[in-house]
C-alpha cells in the first residue's frame, strides 16, 4: 500500500489562477526502469509526497513539488534493495529523500511539460517531466501520468566499480501516475500523510 508520508512545509508564494492539489495515494505510483545484466527490471517507491497547482488552460502558472523516501525503495529483490540504500548508491544515511521541484509548466504535443530539477544525492540537475492531466469530475481527484529519462551517474549514483556501466546501465525512465485532491486550505498549512490533511 502507498503511504504519502509527511510534505515539509511549501512556500507562501501561490500562482494566480493555478488550483492547488495533494496526493491521494490510493491509486498513486511512482516507478521506474533500469537495466542489470542486460535486463530490465521494475521497481517503485513505497512513500512519497506530491504536492502540484496546476490549471489546463494556464499551465504557465503551474508548479509542483514531489518528495521520495528513498528508503521506501523497492525493487522486487531485498538484497538489491539493500546495495541501493547504501553509501555506494542512495546512501540514505546521508541524503534520505529526493526532491523535484518544477516552477516552469507549458504545452507540449499532446499534454504539458514541467522543467525543473531534481535533488539526488548531493547532485542537483535539470529534469524535465512530460505528463498528461486528467481533471477529476464528480468529486473524483484529478489524474497526472507522465515520465522522466535520467541518468544514474550524473547524480552519483553508483559509486566506485559500480561506476561502470556493464553490469548496471547509466539510463533510467520513470513514471508517474498519481491521483490529486484539492487542496481546501493555504497551502502552507498542508501535511500529506495518510488519510485526511492535518491543518498546522
Amino acid at each position: 500500500m502507498l503511504v504519502a508520508a509527511k510534505a515539509a512545509p511549501a512556500p507562501e508564494t501561490t500562482a494566480p489562477g493555478a488550483a492547488a492539489f495533494e496526493l491521494e495515494p490510493t491509486g498513486s505510483s511512482l516507478t521506474f526502469t533500469a537495466v542489470q545484466q542486460a535486463a530490465k527490471f521494475e521497481s517503485r517507491f513505497g512513500r512519497f509526497t506530491a504536492l502540484v497547482r496546476f490549471d489546463p488552460a494556464q499551465p504557465e502558472t503551474g508548479s509542483i513539488t514531489a518528495r521520495i523516501d528513498l528508503g521506501s525503495v523497492d525493487t522486487g529483490n531485498p538484497e538489491r534493495d539493500e546495495v541501493l540504500k547504501g553509501a555506494d548508491w542512495f546512501n540514505l544515511s546521508q541524503w534520505p529523500e529526493a526532491v523535484f521541484t518544477a516552477e516552469r509548466i507549458v504545452r507540449a504535443g499532446n499534454g504539458y511539460a514541467a522543467s525543473g530539477a531534481l535533488a539526488l544525492r548531493d547532485v542537483t540537475r535539470p529534469v524535465t517531466l512530460q505528463f498528461r492531466w486528467t481533471p477529476g469530475a464528480a468529486g473524483q481527484p484529478a489524474r497526472l501520468v507522465g515520465s522522466a529519462a535520467l541518468e544514474r551517474l550524473a547524480f552519483g549514483v553508483g559509486q566506485g566499480d559500480w561506476r561502470d556501466t556493464t553490469y548496471v546501465g547509466n539510463s533510467v525512465d520513470v513514471r508517474v501516475d498519481i491521483r490529486l485532491r484539492p487542496v481546501h486550505v493555504t497551502v502552507k498549512s498542508v501535511s500529506i500523510i495518510t488519510g485526511a490533511p492535518n491543518a498546522q
